[in-house]
């Protein structure tokens, strides 16, 4: 059952914070059509981010000539970036989207390299 998330969470409506980062891949295979919800955008682009380390750097659209608008990254990249990320480090499925978010300390991928895995 899920638990309710404090405000200041970024996952929020059918994204859960105490589903792991497994629990997450597995309701994205469940239904592709759940890829195109640009509300689920901004908890996996925080949840990318914490995984990764990495700020997305967005740029002008180039699709629109003159256009100052930017553009947010897909929810499929974002999607196949975590995939990426946890193929890469297995440990780290098992990890709530509440831990990596906080950090717990460390981020997860910090704590495998220093050898330090949850159990």
């Amino acid at each position: 059952m899920s638990h309710p998330i404090t405000i200041d969470s970024p996952f929020t409506g059918p994204i859960s914070s105490d589903w792991t980062i497994e629990r997450l891949l597995d309701w994205f295979a469940e239904d592709d059509d759940r890829l195109s919800d640009a509300a689920l955008r901004t908890p996996l682009l925080a949840l990318e981010e914490a995984l990764t380390g990495h700020h997305w750097v967005v740029s002008p659209d180039a699709s629109i000539p003159g256009s100052r608008e930017s553009r947010s990254p897909a929810i499929v990249s974002l999607v196949r970036s975590i995939a990426l990320h946890s193929r890469a480090h297995p440990a780290i499925r098992a990890y709530t989207l509440a831990e990596v978010a906080s950090g717990v300390g460390t981020r997860p991928v910090d704590a495998l390299a220093g050898g330090a895995v949850k159990e």
